[in-house]
């Protein structure tokens, strides 16, 4: 299964990425997602040993 790291929790899943960020209570749009140092959408389908860094991003004024 693939690993997405998100802020010190690690999620496990395959499929869209967007897919097992929600199916644990994540806000997809909150993140942004790194593989091999590149950012990569949301819906990109991950699967066996895999890896994603999810970056949790911030905006304000």
């Amino acid at each position: 299964m693939a690993r997405i790291t998100a802020g010190g929790s690690v999620i496990e899943g395959e499929g869209r990425i967007c897919d097992i960020m929600a199916s644990a209570g994540l806000h997809v749009d909150a993140y942004l997602y790194i593989m091999e140092g590149v950012p990569v959408p949301s819906d990109t389908v991950v699967s066996g040993d895999e890896t994603v860094d999810a970056i949790r991003v911030a905006s304000g004024g």
